[in-house]
């Protein structure tokens, strides 16, 4: 709850930095007004939207600082978070690897019996190739 409403006004304070800064007028701290004399950095004296931007880029950095905080007391940190889709992740590679695997296996079972169905074919043709052969031959010596 308190984390919550410190990124809200996290991003009120972020967006009232932006429009701040958006609406000072440039300071004149160009190459030719650098040599007429005025300090390098300008007047320091300073102007409401001067001062109002110097307090929000502080409360900014104080609010960044204590989302932070409230971050990592309040949960776990982003690394462990992150790592369970992480290891979900790698099982589910496991299982399409083990899935993949018995697909391979049930492909290689299915070549390997065509393959001595094959065998089989031939090895009865050629019995019966070699038995035609040999009837002739026993024709004879009869």
């Amino acid at each position: 709850m308190l984390y919550t409403i410190v990124l809200v006004l996290l991003v009120i304070v972020s967006i009232c930095l932006v429009g701040i800064v958006l609406l000072q007028s440039g300071k004149g701290n160009n190459l030719t007004n650098a040599f007429e004399g005025e300090a390098t950095f300008g007047n320091r004296s300073g102007d409401v939207l001067t001062k109002g931007t110097m307090v929000l880029a502080v409360s900014f950095i104080v609010l960044c600082l204590v989302a932070t905080i409230l971050y990592k007391h309040g949960s776990a940190s982003i690394m462990q978070s992150s790592s369970r889709p992480a290891r979900q992740t790698q099982e589910n590679l496991r299982s399409m690897a083990q899935q993949e695997a018995d697909e391979a296996a049930a492909k290689a079972a299915e070549v390997a019996q065509s393959a001595a169905e094959s065998a089989e074919a031939s090895a009865q043709e050629a019995s019966e190739a070699a038995a035609e052969a040999a009837a002739p031959a026993a024709e004879e010596t009869k």
